[in-house]
Protein backbone atom coordinates (compact mmCIF):
# COMPACT_ATOMS: atom_id res chain seq x y z
CA UNK A 1 0.00 0.00 0.00
CA UNK A 2 1.17 3.54 -0.75
CA UNK A 3 2.07 5.79 2.15
CA UNK A 4 -1.42 6.33 3.51
CA UNK A 5 -0.47 9.56 5.24
CA UNK A 6 -0.36 11.22 1.84
CA UNK A 7 -3.73 10.30 0.41
CA UNK A 8 -6.33 9.69 3.09
CA UNK A 9 -9.05 12.03 4.19
CA UNK A 10 -11.21 12.06 7.30
CA UNK A 11 -10.95 12.70 10.98
CA UNK A 12 -10.65 9.98 13.56
CA UNK A 13 -9.42 9.19 17.04
CA UNK A 14 -6.34 7.06 17.61
CA UNK A 15 -5.39 5.71 21.01
CA UNK A 16 -1.64 5.51 21.68
CA UNK A 17 -0.31 3.50 24.59
CA UNK A 18 3.43 3.48 25.25
CA UNK A 19 4.40 1.10 28.02
CA UNK A 20 6.28 -2.10 28.79
CA UNK A 21 4.51 -5.34 29.74
CA UNK A 22 3.08 -6.94 31.81
CA UNK A 23 -0.61 -6.16 31.48
CA UNK A 24 -2.68 -5.36 34.51
CA UNK A 25 -5.77 -7.58 34.82
CA UNK A 26 -9.07 -6.23 36.15
CA UNK A 27 -12.23 -8.21 36.93
CA UNK A 28 -15.43 -6.15 36.64
CA UNK A 29 -18.25 -7.82 38.55
CA UNK A 30 -21.08 -6.06 36.71
CA UNK A 31 -23.49 -7.49 34.13
CA UNK A 32 -22.99 -6.16 30.60
CA UNK A 33 -23.28 -7.32 27.02
CA UNK A 34 -19.98 -8.04 25.24
CA UNK A 35 -20.07 -4.76 23.23
CA UNK A 36 -20.89 -2.75 26.37
CA UNK A 37 -18.14 -4.53 28.29
CA UNK A 38 -15.66 -3.65 25.56
CA UNK A 39 -16.76 0.00 25.62
CA UNK A 40 -16.38 0.07 29.42
CA UNK A 41 -12.89 -1.44 29.25
CA UNK A 42 -11.79 0.96 26.51
CA UNK A 43 -13.09 3.99 28.37
CA UNK A 44 -11.63 3.05 31.75
CA UNK A 45 -8.68 0.79 30.97
CA UNK A 46 -7.10 -0.47 27.74
CA UNK A 47 -9.46 -3.16 26.39
CA UNK A 48 -11.14 -6.46 27.12
CA UNK A 49 -8.51 -8.99 28.13
CA UNK A 50 -6.38 -10.96 25.67
CA UNK A 51 -5.42 -14.47 26.85
CA UNK A 52 -2.11 -15.63 25.39
CA UNK A 53 -1.32 -18.73 27.46
CA UNK A 54 -2.61 -21.16 30.04
CA UNK A 55 -0.71 -19.14 32.63
CA UNK A 56 -2.82 -16.10 31.69
CA UNK A 57 -5.95 -18.20 31.96
CA UNK A 58 -5.01 -19.41 35.43
CA UNK A 59 -4.36 -15.84 36.56
CA UNK A 60 -7.90 -14.94 35.57
CA UNK A 61 -9.52 -17.91 37.30
CA UNK A 62 -7.47 -17.40 40.47
CA UNK A 63 -8.40 -13.73 40.87
CA UNK A 64 -12.18 -14.27 41.04
CA UNK A 65 -14.33 -15.28 44.02
CA UNK A 66 -16.87 -17.55 42.33
CA UNK A 67 -19.40 -17.18 45.16
CA UNK A 68 -19.41 -13.41 44.70
CA UNK A 69 -19.86 -13.42 40.92
CA UNK A 70 -23.07 -11.81 39.68
CA UNK A 71 -25.28 -13.56 37.11
CA UNK A 72 -28.81 -13.28 35.74
CA UNK A 73 -29.27 -16.89 34.64
CA UNK A 74 -28.17 -20.05 36.42
CA UNK A 75 -27.36 -21.54 32.99
CA UNK A 76 -24.56 -19.00 32.64
CA UNK A 77 -23.35 -18.80 36.22
CA UNK A 78 -19.60 -18.31 36.71
CA UNK A 79 -19.11 -17.08 33.12
CA UNK A 80 -17.20 -13.90 32.30
CA UNK A 81 -16.50 -12.18 28.99
CA UNK A 82 -13.00 -12.17 27.57
CA UNK A 83 -11.82 -10.11 24.60
CA UNK A 84 -12.40 -12.75 21.93
CA UNK A 85 -15.08 -12.36 19.27
CA UNK A 86 -15.90 -13.29 15.71
CA UNK A 87 -16.72 -10.52 13.24
CA UNK A 88 -19.50 -12.00 11.13
CA UNK A 89 -19.58 -8.92 8.88
CA UNK A 90 -15.87 -8.55 8.07
CA UNK A 91 -16.09 -9.91 4.52
CA UNK A 92 -13.35 -8.61 2.21
CA UNK A 93 -11.49 -9.58 -0.97
CA UNK A 94 -8.16 -11.37 -1.21
CA UNK A 95 -6.95 -8.56 -3.49
CA UNK A 96 -6.51 -5.68 -1.04
CA UNK A 97 -4.90 -3.13 -3.40
CA UNK A 98 -7.27 -0.10 -3.22
CA UNK A 99 -6.27 0.99 -6.74
CA UNK A 100 -7.95 -2.15 -8.12
CA UNK A 101 -11.37 -0.93 -6.96
CA UNK A 102 -13.35 2.10 -8.05
CA UNK A 103 -15.91 3.69 -5.75
CA UNK A 104 -18.10 1.03 -4.15
CA UNK A 105 -16.55 -1.90 -6.02
CA UNK A 106 -14.71 -3.36 -3.00
CA UNK A 107 -18.04 -3.49 -1.17
CA UNK A 108 -19.94 -5.29 -3.98
CA UNK A 109 -21.78 -8.35 -2.62
CA UNK A 110 -24.22 -10.65 -4.38
CA UNK A 111 -25.24 -13.12 -1.68
CA UNK A 112 -27.76 -15.83 -2.45
CA UNK A 113 -30.96 -15.68 -0.40
CA UNK A 114 -30.21 -16.83 3.15
CA UNK A 115 -26.47 -16.29 2.78
CA UNK A 116 -24.11 -15.82 4.49
CA UNK A 117 -25.43 -18.07 7.25
CA UNK A 118 -22.21 -19.32 8.94
CA UNK A 119 -23.72 -22.80 9.24
CA UNK A 120 -22.59 -24.50 12.47
CA UNK A 121 -20.33 -21.51 13.11
CA UNK A 122 -17.71 -22.74 10.66
CA UNK A 123 -18.14 -20.88 7.36
CA UNK A 124 -15.76 -18.01 6.62
CA UNK A 125 -14.81 -18.39 2.93
CA UNK A 126 -16.83 -17.40 -0.12
CA UNK A 127 -17.86 -19.20 -3.31
CA UNK A 128 -19.60 -18.26 -6.54
CA UNK A 129 -22.54 -20.65 -7.01
CA UNK A 130 -24.04 -21.84 -10.29
CA UNK A 131 -27.08 -19.70 -9.39
CA UNK A 132 -24.88 -16.63 -9.87
CA UNK A 133 -24.71 -15.54 -6.24
CA UNK A 134 -22.28 -15.86 -3.33
CA UNK A 135 -22.43 -18.32 -0.44
CA UNK A 136 -20.24 -18.90 2.60
CA UNK A 137 -18.75 -22.36 3.18
CA UNK A 138 -16.04 -23.98 5.31
CA UNK A 139 -12.58 -22.95 4.12
CA UNK A 140 -11.29 -26.55 4.34
CA UNK A 141 -13.71 -27.87 1.72
CA UNK A 142 -12.17 -29.02 -1.54
CA UNK A 143 -13.52 -26.95 -4.42
CA UNK A 144 -12.23 -25.64 -7.73
CA UNK A 145 -11.18 -21.96 -7.75
CA UNK A 146 -11.53 -19.03 -10.11
CA UNK A 147 -8.27 -17.08 -10.39
CA UNK A 148 -7.81 -13.69 -11.99
CA UNK A 149 -5.09 -11.91 -13.96
CA UNK A 150 -4.99 -8.17 -13.32
CA UNK A 151 -3.69 -5.41 -15.55
CA UNK A 152 -4.37 -2.02 -13.99
CA UNK A 153 -8.10 -1.91 -13.35
CA UNK A 154 -8.86 -4.70 -15.84
CA UNK A 155 -9.18 -8.34 -14.82
CA UNK A 156 -9.61 -11.61 -16.70
CA UNK A 157 -10.85 -14.79 -15.03
CA UNK A 158 -9.52 -18.34 -15.23
CA UNK A 159 -11.35 -21.43 -13.97
CA UNK A 160 -8.92 -23.96 -12.41
CA UNK A 161 -10.01 -27.58 -12.84
CA UNK A 162 -8.40 -28.78 -9.62
CA UNK A 163 -10.14 -29.14 -6.22
CA UNK A 164 -8.39 -27.55 -3.23
CA UNK A 165 -9.12 -25.73 0.04
CA UNK A 166 -9.60 -21.95 0.04
CA UNK A 167 -6.13 -21.23 1.52
CA UNK A 168 -4.55 -23.57 -1.03
CA UNK A 169 -6.56 -21.89 -3.80
CA UNK A 170 -5.33 -18.47 -2.70
CA UNK A 171 -1.72 -19.70 -2.74
CA UNK A 172 -2.17 -21.34 -6.15
CA UNK A 173 -3.75 -18.26 -7.72
CA UNK A 174 -1.08 -15.95 -6.29
CA UNK A 175 1.67 -18.23 -7.61
CA UNK A 176 0.30 -18.77 -11.12
CA UNK A 177 -1.92 -15.71 -11.64
CA UNK A 178 -2.57 -12.50 -9.70
CA UNK A 179 -4.93 -13.77 -7.00
CA UNK A 180 -8.29 -15.40 -6.36
CA UNK A 181 -10.98 -13.54 -8.25
CA UNK A 182 -12.65 -10.44 -6.85
CA UNK A 183 -16.21 -9.74 -8.01
CA UNK A 184 -16.63 -5.99 -8.36
CA UNK A 185 -19.88 -5.69 -10.33
CA UNK A 186 -22.93 -7.50 -11.66
CA UNK A 187 -21.24 -7.97 -15.04
CA UNK A 188 -18.24 -9.70 -13.45
CA UNK A 189 -20.62 -11.80 -11.38
CA UNK A 190 -22.30 -12.94 -14.61
CA UNK A 191 -18.90 -13.81 -16.14
CA UNK A 192 -17.97 -16.04 -13.22
CA UNK A 193 -21.43 -17.59 -13.06
CA UNK A 194 -20.86 -18.65 -16.69
CA UNK A 195 -17.50 -20.22 -15.80
CA UNK A 196 -19.05 -22.24 -12.96
CA UNK A 197 -21.97 -23.42 -15.11
CA UNK A 198 -19.73 -24.29 -18.08
CA UNK A 199 -17.57 -26.44 -15.81
CA UNK A 200 -20.64 -28.27 -14.52
CA UNK A 201 -19.83 -27.30 -10.92
CA UNK A 202 -22.24 -26.23 -8.21
CA UNK A 203 -19.80 -23.64 -6.83
CA UNK A 204 -16.22 -22.41 -7.11
CA UNK A 205 -13.89 -20.50 -4.80
CA UNK A 206 -13.61 -16.73 -5.22
CA UNK A 207 -11.44 -14.33 -3.21
CA UNK A 208 -14.09 -13.51 -0.60
CA UNK A 209 -13.31 -14.28 3.04
CA UNK A 210 -13.79 -12.85 6.52
CA UNK A 211 -11.97 -12.71 9.81
CA UNK A 212 -12.76 -15.54 12.17
CA UNK A 213 -11.98 -15.27 15.89
CA UNK A 214 -9.79 -12.31 16.86
CA UNK A 215 -8.88 -10.61 20.10
CA UNK A 216 -10.32 -7.17 20.85
CA UNK A 217 -6.91 -5.58 20.23
CA UNK A 218 -6.91 -7.04 16.70
CA UNK A 219 -4.35 -9.77 17.37
CA UNK A 220 -4.71 -13.32 16.06
CA UNK A 221 -5.50 -16.28 18.30
CA UNK A 222 -2.25 -18.11 19.12
CA UNK A 223 -3.53 -19.90 22.24
CA UNK A 224 -6.85 -21.75 22.36
CA UNK A 225 -8.86 -23.02 25.33
CA UNK A 226 -12.24 -23.83 23.76
CA UNK A 227 -14.57 -26.36 25.31
CA UNK A 228 -14.53 -29.34 22.86
CA UNK A 229 -15.37 -29.49 20.02
CA UNK A 230 -14.83 -25.73 19.75
CA UNK A 231 -17.06 -22.77 18.89
CA UNK A 232 -20.39 -23.67 17.31
CA UNK A 233 -23.54 -21.92 16.20
CA UNK A 234 -24.08 -19.33 13.52
CA UNK A 235 -24.71 -16.25 15.69
CA UNK A 236 -22.98 -16.96 19.02
CA UNK A 237 -19.95 -14.86 18.18
CA UNK A 238 -18.55 -13.66 21.51
CA UNK A 239 -16.38 -15.69 23.90
CA UNK A 240 -16.80 -16.17 27.64
CA UNK A 241 -14.67 -18.08 30.13
CA UNK A 242 -16.35 -20.72 32.34
CA UNK A 243 -14.38 -19.98 35.51
CA UNK A 244 -15.75 -22.93 37.50
CA UNK A 245 -14.56 -25.32 34.78
CA UNK A 246 -10.90 -24.45 34.37
CA UNK A 247 -11.73 -21.29 32.47
CA UNK A 248 -12.67 -23.09 29.24
CA UNK A 249 -14.03 -20.80 26.53
CA UNK A 250 -17.58 -20.93 25.22
CA UNK A 251 -19.13 -18.95 22.38
CA UNK A 252 -22.31 -17.17 23.41
CA UNK A 253 -24.70 -14.55 22.09
CA UNK A 254 -22.98 -11.18 22.45
CA UNK A 255 -26.20 -9.79 23.96
CA UNK A 256 -25.97 -11.97 27.07
CA UNK A 257 -25.29 -10.16 30.34
CA UNK A 258 -22.08 -11.30 32.04
CA UNK A 259 -19.28 -9.86 34.19
CA UNK A 260 -15.98 -9.43 32.37
CA UNK A 261 -12.21 -9.00 32.43
CA UNK A 262 -10.43 -5.83 31.34
CA UNK A 263 -6.72 -5.29 30.92
CA UNK A 264 -4.55 -2.21 31.24
CA UNK A 265 -0.88 -1.26 30.95
CA UNK A 266 1.19 0.47 33.65
CA UNK A 267 2.15 3.25 31.29
CA UNK A 268 0.81 6.36 29.65
CA UNK A 269 -2.07 6.62 27.18
CA UNK A 270 -2.86 9.41 24.76
CA UNK A 271 -5.81 10.01 22.48
CA UNK A 272 -4.77 11.60 19.20
CA UNK A 273 -7.16 13.05 16.62
CA UNK A 274 -5.96 12.18 13.13
CA UNK A 275 -6.96 14.28 10.14
CA UNK A 276 -6.08 12.82 6.75
CA UNK A 277 -6.35 13.98 3.15
CA UNK A 278 -7.88 11.68 0.53
CA UNK A 279 -7.04 11.30 -3.13
CA UNK A 280 -7.77 7.58 -3.40
CA UNK A 281 -10.67 5.12 -3.44
CA UNK A 282 -9.32 3.50 -0.27
CA UNK A 283 -12.16 1.99 1.78
CA UNK A 284 -11.83 3.41 5.30
CA UNK A 285 -14.44 0.93 6.53
CA UNK A 286 -12.29 -2.07 5.55
CA UNK A 287 -10.69 -3.66 8.67
CA UNK A 288 -7.64 -4.66 6.60
CA UNK A 289 -7.11 -1.04 5.53
CA UNK A 290 -7.46 0.20 9.12
CA UNK A 291 -4.98 -2.41 10.35
CA UNK A 292 -2.51 -1.39 7.65
CA UNK A 293 -2.84 2.26 8.70
CA UNK A 294 -2.13 1.39 12.33
CA UNK A 295 0.98 -0.48 11.26
CA UNK A 296 2.20 2.54 9.32
CA UNK A 297 1.58 4.87 12.26
CA UNK A 298 3.36 2.49 14.65
CA UNK A 299 6.40 2.35 12.38
CA UNK A 300 6.56 6.14 12.22
CA UNK A 301 6.21 6.52 16.00
CA UNK A 302 8.90 3.91 16.68
CA UNK A 303 11.30 5.92 14.50
CA UNK A 304 10.49 9.08 16.48
CA UNK A 305 13.22 9.58 19.07
CA UNK A 306 10.77 11.45 21.31
CA UNK A 307 8.65 8.32 21.85
CA UNK A 308 10.05 5.94 24.46
CA UNK A 309 9.17 2.30 25.07
CA UNK A 310 6.84 0.06 23.13
CA UNK A 311 3.95 1.60 21.20
CA UNK A 312 0.48 0.07 20.90
CA UNK A 313 -2.17 1.73 18.74
CA UNK A 314 -5.88 1.14 18.31
CA UNK A 315 -8.75 3.02 16.70
CA UNK A 316 -11.49 4.40 18.94
CA UNK A 317 -15.06 3.99 17.73
CA UNK A 318 -17.05 7.19 17.98
CA UNK A 319 -20.57 7.49 19.40
CA UNK A 320 -22.20 6.29 16.17
CA UNK A 321 -19.93 3.25 15.92
CA UNK A 322 -17.88 4.70 13.06
CA UNK A 323 -14.17 5.50 13.15
CA UNK A 324 -13.89 8.09 10.36
CA UNK A 325 -16.10 11.01 9.43
CA UNK A 326 -15.84 13.02 6.24
CA UNK A 327 -15.23 16.71 6.82
CA UNK A 328 -17.70 19.02 5.12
Amino acid sequence: MMDALHFLTAASLLCVAAAPPPLLLVFVNELMTWPDAQSFCRQNFLDLVTVSSMEDMMLLTDMVDLDAMVYNSSDFKHRAWIGLSEDLNSWRWSISDPNFYRDGEAAFRNWNVGEPNNYLGAESCGVMTHFGGFADVECVRLMKPICCDVQGHDASFVFIDQPMSWPAAQSFCRQHHTDLASVRSSSESEQMKGLVQSAGEKAAWIGLYRNTWLWADGSNVTFSHWRPPGPNGSVESCAASALSDGGVWENLLCSRLLPFFCCDVPGSKQVVKVKLVKSSSLDLGDPAVLADLLQQFEQKLKKDSRVEGDVKLRWIDQSDGRIFHQDE
